[in-house]
């Protein structure tokens, strides 16, 4: 691009001044067809390549069993070799969150995964704490695990430059003070500069997408409105914000055949005889599923315009350029979709 309009500009006698801005309009929107068609690509990134997409897990855990079902499958991305998973962590700091990450964990094989728990968080819990206790593991509160930040700091410090995505299915409340977070033993950065130097995606859960009604917000934004409009408007890298899953309803398939060993059934289990329904909404599965395996013949984006959050939790999605945001759209019909990620859901831990 910098040859060309060098030598757009030595022609100025062969060109008016309107032509040349009409090459320059064209050279512009040619970037910005270019970058998306960058962001569309990761659709197939993990997958073509064979690298496996390093991943860090942040969870609000308890409040609902979407969680689990997003972090079993991701253990099982990490056994087919699509997914690196770098830690575990909650948003939630109500005390079973810790313990039922580890449970799940350990059942897939990585029973020695770093568990990082946000001190700070609301603290909500409903499902888990009923089973926790009848599966192994080692950690028996939340407070016995690591401050969550703290984690993110060591973590992120001893990653390549530009490599971990981070995918948040719960609120934003550890991502908020990590972005806030200070220099330390782990990085002379500030949490604002590790970011931007480690961090390569951050797929958030959370929003309605294209636009919300007014003053109404999504739960997981509206359970911490400061964290979230924190994030949104200061993250200094790419966001997609995945939103769907409200009609993939899963989970009927893995209360029926799922092993009992299994803490992930127990949890589906015990949610669904509270609720007296017999399947789930997926909206942490589809976050997890893009964070590993991109668009996939999943999902589209739009990714012209950026979004707005307000400290309440609503949110908007303002139409215009090419930003770091985007948000995702179905390609592959719901009922498909909810096929694949029940599959991933009944597939044996390969660790184990």
């Amino acid at each position: 691009m910098r040859d060309w309009l060098n030598v757009s500009i030595q022609e100025t006698d062969r060109m008016t001044i309107r032509t040349k801005r009409l090459w320059l309009v064209g050279g512009v929107f040619a970037v910005a067809w270019v970058v998306g068609m960058l962001t569309g690509c990761r659709s197939a990134e993990s997958l073509d390549s064979g690298k496996a997409v390093p991943i860090i897990f942040d969870t609000d855990i308890g409040t609902d069993v979407d969680d689990a079902g997003a972090l079993a499958i991701l253990h099982i991305m990490a056994d087919r070799g699509e997914a690196e998973i770098l830690a575990t962590m909650s948003a939630n700091s109500n005390r079973w969150c810790g313990p039922a990450l580890d449970a799940i964990n350990t059942y897939y094989g990585r029973g020695n995964l770093p568990i990082g728990c946000s001190r700070t968080g609301p603290d909500p819990e409903k499902w888990y704490h009923d089973s926790v206790d009848t599966f192994p593991h080692d950690l028996t509160h939340s407070g016995e695990a690591p401050n969550a930040v703290a984690l993110y700091r060591k973590i992120l410090a001893g990653q390549p430059d530009n490599s971990v995505t981070i995918v948040v299915v719960g609120w934003l409340t550890n991502m908020a003070e990590l972005l806030n977070s200070k220099p330390d033993q782990y990085s002379a950065l500030s949490g604002k500069e590790l970011v931007e130097a480690k961090v390569k995606e951050l797929v958030s859960m959370g929003g309605r997408w294209p636009n919300s009604p007014k003053d109404e917000g999504e739960y997981n934004f509206t359970m911490d409105g400061a964290a979230a409009h924190k994030v949104t408007s200061d993250w200094p890298g790419r966001i997609m914000f995945t939103g769907l899953g409200k009609d993939v309803m899963t989970g009927g398939r893995l209360i029926a055949r799922g092993p009992k060993d299994n803490p992930v059934p127990a949890f589906y289990r015990n949610f669904f005889e509270a609720n007296k329904v017999s399947e789930r909404s997926s909206w942490d599965l589809i976050a997890v599923l893009y964070a590993v395996r991109g668009l996939s013949d999943y999902f589209t984006s739009v990714s012209a315009g950026k979004s707005i959050s307000q400290t309440n939790g609503s949110n908007q999605w303002i139409p215009g350029v090419l930003s770091n945001h985007a948000y995702l759209d179905y390609k592959m019909p719901p009922a498909e979709l909810a096929a694949v990620i029940e599959d991933l859901l009944l597939t044996a831990p390969s660790r184990k």
